[in-house]
């Protein structure tokens, strides 16, 4: 799953529609605004249409910046 489009966010909080690269199917969920969460969640993320993940079809993700930078209080 890929993030298509955030379509709220509130500090690190969003909320997003992901997109399936293998289907491309749309799922609405949350998330967290940090590396941890673009680096290591997501591409872990299963479709619940055809359940494969990035890891699975072998997709190296991009970089997806934060809103704000590591570390920073809010």
């Amino acid at each position: 799953m890929k993030i298509k489009q955030i379509t709220y966010q509130y500090r690190r909080d969003f909320e997003a529609v992901y997109e399936c690269e293998s289907c491309g199917a749309e799922q609405r969920a949350g998330g967290y605004d940090d590396r941890n969460y673009h680096d290591n969640v997501i591409p872990k993320m299963k479709c619940p249409k055809c359940d494969k993940s990035r890891i699975d079809l072998g997709i190296v993700g991009e970089f997806i910046p934060t809103r704000y930078p590591e570390g920073y209080q809010i």
